[in-house]
């Protein structure tokens, strides 16, 4: 072969050669993906420590690539479009239990006694007891008394003269008074005295006490 011939096939060898490595890189590019038709391209290349966002709902396609570090703690979790739900608590009602009143005694007059107590002197005594709890005026006094105390003169409430006369003739009956009212109210606990004449006679008495409220009470001696 002469020299010319062996210069040509230099030159054949050569361009071989290139369509070789031409046609071997295309292949490579081909078999990476990055030439097929209708597929994204994505860099070869990723920085270490950066991850790849899921898609914003809104914006179909946008990729955004943030750092590990700035990822929120949610993120990869939390369903988009999710209703969170909101728990409200109702506060306790509280009802108020009504205080109890005290009702008065359903029949105040049998909360009443009087008993006979002495004949001192002239002075027939009786105690009045009024368990009720409510004070009660007397209204009107009768007394039968006997004929042997000659007369009455007066009639007393815890010391106080409530009534003043001279009745020579029993039954006596009391229906105007000295005083002022409160000297004829009765509280817990009160002595009711009579004057007689001459000396007052153990025995031979009725006493019948009348009060504002209607009550009527009684002792017989």
């Amino acid at each position: 072969m002469t020299g010319k011939q062996l210069g040509m096939l230099a030159i054949l060898a050569v361009l071989l050669l290139l369509v070789v490595l031409a046609t071997l890189f295309f292949a490579l590019d081909f078999f990476d993906g990055s030439l097929v038709p209708g597929l994204p391209i994505e860099p070869s290349t990723r920085t270490s420590g950066e991850v790849i966002g899921t898609p914003s709902p809104t914006a179909p396609g946008h990729q955004t690539s943030l750092s590990a570090s700035n990822v929120p703690s949610w993120q990869g979790t939390e369903t988009p479009g999710a209703v969170s739900t909101v728990h409200t608590s109702t506060p306790a009602t509280q009802i108020a239990t009504p205080s109890q009143t005290l009702t008065p005694p359903a029949d105040i007059c049998a909360m009443l006694d009087l008993r006979f107590l002495s004949a001192t002197s002239n002075i027939a005594a009786w105690r009045l007891q009024n368990d009720s709890g409510v004070a009660l005026t007397i209204t009107r006094i009768e007394i039968d008394w006997p004929k042997s105390n000659d007369a009455i003169f007066n009639a007393f409430l815890d010391g106080k003269v409530i009534w003043s006369d001279e009745d020579l003739t029993p039954p006596t009956i009391m229906t105007t008074w000295i005083g002022d009212p409160e000297d004829r109210s009765v509280g817990r606990l009160s002595r009711v005295e009579f004057f007689f004449g001459t000396l007052a006679a153990p025995g031979g008495y009725d006493l019948y006490l009348w009060f504002e409220n209607g009550c009527e009470i009684s002792a017989a001696n």
